[in-house]
């Protein structure tokens, strides 16, 4: 696979890495492959913090960084001086490979290391030999030495201090970086495409010139960059390993709780664990089925609307068991259906209600918003609303906003069993339901 494009216009030789975008794609693919699961990720060195936003920050700097740097143009001519177009891809280049090791070191993973793709470094022979008499460990690899060329570059010019394995002396400082060719090009020993120019403090190499390959630069951001596909493999292995364990969990049937309420309650805290996203839907099945004050004409009908949700919650622990949240099969959507509801009638205009029922949620005890609007849009359904329940506007005053809400699901579960729907096709046809 090649590198980097070289070729040849206006007089310059121009260079453009060459970095695959279906790396990054496929890493994506991996991660959000065991979504849920994934949104529940901590980092490895500190459990109780959630890692989420930092892999979505992370994998779209990753693909933003790939664009950029596969369209740098390097060497065209503009930077007589100073190379800053070199400068910059120095700069978005460690990014890249920040972000990457960061999202090994999220997951546990040490990255690859290399110690063979820049072959002309520069060491400092002096301070190595006393480093390896103390047994001091020594930072000599490819990214030490990217790292050394990044801060003398465009980090530290005039302060590069932290990089004694190959500085010539304890303080370097670098006046220029240029372009092979272009205005400091004194030394013909500097046979790389840019030439990296220090002065040394107490040294006798008072004034150096050092070579700087650009297909080894290339070629370590390469190795980086492509060490996501490492990644990917363990990130699948982590995720499929976890995802069996839990799988092989058995979980424990509502027959085993004291009640149902504690049952719901077992099922939000391993829904946690197992899939975020049914934690709020399984809060809202327990608020729907501790509620008391829905009218003595409206009590047959609430106990079966909260039967269908107990129905609906068999296909939740079967899901939460099994680790499998793809929606393939139809009941799979139930729940959510039986707390959303649709309702089939149109406006005298010909529109659907659904905006009113959108407005109507913020009547919910745990959804902050604008209950006032909320009660105007209630009252625009209370027509139909009054078909399947006792409700009337004069008596709206008798029941809190959670209550008003509660009672329009049990209206549009009885609107949606007359209608051909999901609901109706998978409720059971008995009167425990209907």
């Amino acid at each position: 696979m090649a590198v980097y494009q070289f070729y040849y216009r206006g007089g310059y030789n121009l260079y453009k890495i060459i970095l695959n975008k279906n790396v990054s794609i496929n890493f994506r693919d991996i991660v959000n492959e065991y979504l849920d699961f994934s949104i529940n990720k901590t980092y490895h060195d500190n459990e109780k913090e959630n890692a989420w936003n930092s892999i979505c920050a992370i994998m779209d700097r990753i693909d933003d960084l790939v664009i950029y740097l596969n369209e740098k143009e390097l060497n065209n001519g503009k930077w007589k001086r100073c190379a800053f177009d070199f400068f910059e891809f120095m700069e978005q280049a460690a990014v890249l490979i920040e972000c990457i090791d960061e999202a090994y070191k999220i997951y546990g993973f040490e990255p690859p290391k290399s110690n063979k793709i820049f072959k002309h470094k520069t060491f400092n022979d002096t301070y190595i030999e006393k480093a390896n008499k103390n047994s001091k460990k020594l930072k000599i690899d490819d990214k030490d030495y990217f790292e050394y060329i990044r801060a003398l570059s465009s980090v530290h010019p005039s302060k590069t201090n932290r990089h004694k394995e190959f500085q010539l002396a304890d303080l370097e400082v670098s006046p220029y970086v240029v372009w092979t060719g272009g205005i400091y090009t004194i030394d013909p020993r500097c046979d790389g495409e840019i030439v990296l120019v220090t002065y040394n403090n107490g040294s006798e190499h008072f004034l150096t010139n050092k070579s700087i390959y650009i297909n080894e630069v290339f070629n370590f951001v390469k190795f980086k960059y492509y060490s996501l596909n490492c990644l990917s493999k363990k990130v699948k292995k982590y995720n499929e390993r976890n995802i069996s364990i839990l799988r092989n969990t058995k979980l424990r049937k509502s027959e085993e709780f004291y009640s149902y309420n504690d049952y719901l309650d077992y099922l939000i805290e391993e829904s946690k664990k197992r899939c975020p996203n049914l934690e709020d839907d399984i809060e809202e099945v327990k608020s729907i089925l501790n509620c008391f004050n829905i009218g003595d004409n409206n009590k047959i009908k609430y106990n079966k609307y909260c039967n269908s949700l107990k129905y609906a919650m068999k296909t939740i622990h079967r899901q939460l068991q099994n680790m499998d949240f793809k929606g393939d099969s139809l009941s799979d959507n139930l729940l959510s259906d039986l707390l959303l509801g649709k309702i089939y009638i149109k406006n005298q205009d010909g529109s659907s209600y659904s905006y009113y029922q959108s407005k109507i949620l913020y009547l919910k005890d745990n959804y902050p918003g604008e209950k006032h609007y909320a009660f105007i849009c209630y009252k625009e359904l209370i027509s139909i609303f009054s078909r399947y329940i006792d409700i009337t506007e004069d008596c709206l005053s008798e029941y809190t906003n959670n209550e008003l809400y509660i009672l329009s699901q049990i209206a549009t579960y009885f609107h949606e069993l007359e209608n051909k729907g999901l609901i109706n096709m998978i409720i059971p046809n008995t009167d425990t339901y209907r």
